[in-house]
């Protein structure tokens, strides 16, 4: 867009963080109004048919990958420490994604700036970010599915939260 036409133009890097900084959000969102009682619980054997992670093991997961990125990136990054899946609490967890989001922002959105890859990730920059919305996004699904199979489905005001993305942003 043109200025004449009263619209700016599109900071194509702003809006990617922007959506990243919102989907992290949205992590943290979730496990802020899960129902305690489904943290660590475990689906009855027979309900499986396979191994399925504890929704504590998903958080710790979604919030674990990709922080050995930010590191190799940026040595001098504040990068959050892994989260232990067997132990971490939700209040924890909660922090660390919070804390996951600002890392990634300032180590991305510095390394997409000055034209550089994420060391390790076989892509570039943006596409990093790209591919970790979608894997937050899988595994959100899984964290909202397996709650409602532990009786304990994430209420309507959190999934309406949860697509609230201008909202979430802005927190």
């Amino acid at each position: 867009m043109t200025r004449s036409s009263g619209r700016r133009r599109l900071d194509p890097t702003a809006a990617l963080l922007r959506a990243y900084s919102a989907s992290a959000r949205i992590n943290q969102y979730l496990v802020q109004r899960l129902d305690p009682a489904v943290w660590r619980a475990e689906l009855p054997a027979e309900s499986r048919g396979g191994r399925v992670r504890t929704i504590a093991a998903l958080v710790a997961h979604l919030h674990n990958c990709g922080l050995r990125y930010l590191e190799r990136t940026d040595p001098t990054a504040r990068v959050p420490a892994e989260l232990d899946r067997f132990h971490v609490t939700p209040a924890q967890a909660a922090r660390a994604l919070g804390a996951k989001r600002v890392a990634v922002a300032r180590v991305v959105g510095t390394a997409i700036a000055e034209g550089r890859r994420i060391v390790g990730f076989g892509h570039d920059a943006a596409s990093y970010l790209a591919y970790y919305l979608a894997h937050d996004s899988h595994h959100r699904g899984q964290i909202v599915m397996l709650a409602r199979l532990l009786g304990h489905a994430v209420s309507r005001e959190t999934m309406v939260g949860m697509w609230q993305w201008g909202a979430r942003v802005r927190e």
